[in-house]
């Protein structure tokens, strides 16, 4: 299944683009986290797009995460949430 990811700038364009590793760690981040994050709204179907102050919400909430489930992915979507952040732009993560 998978997730592709893509960092958008203000006008919605892809600057960026990349995907979950083999083993779709990021994806089952997702499914499993609890209702009250922001993961849990992350789509596996469909797409999901965070603006500046989700996606700082979202780099927050990885960065918190216990160090064995901070894999390079997850390290991957805390820099492109900081770069939208800094761009004023957005993540765009689309489901399979």
């Amino acid at each position: 299944m998978g997730l592709g990811m893509r960092r958008l700038n203000r006008a919605q364009d892809t600057v960026e683009e990349f995907g979950d590793d083999p083993e779709d760690t990021f994806l089952a981040l997702c499914v499993r986290a609890p209702v009250t994050s922001l993961r849990c709204g992350i789509s596996p179907y469909g797409l999901t797009m965070f603006n500046t102050r989700q996606s700082e919400r979202l780099a927050i909430e990885l960065a918190g995460l216990p160090d064995e489930e901070r894999t390079p992915v997850v390290g991957r979507v805390i820099e492109e949430a900081h770069q939208a952040i800094r761009e004023s732009g957005y993540l765009l993560f689309i489901g399979d």
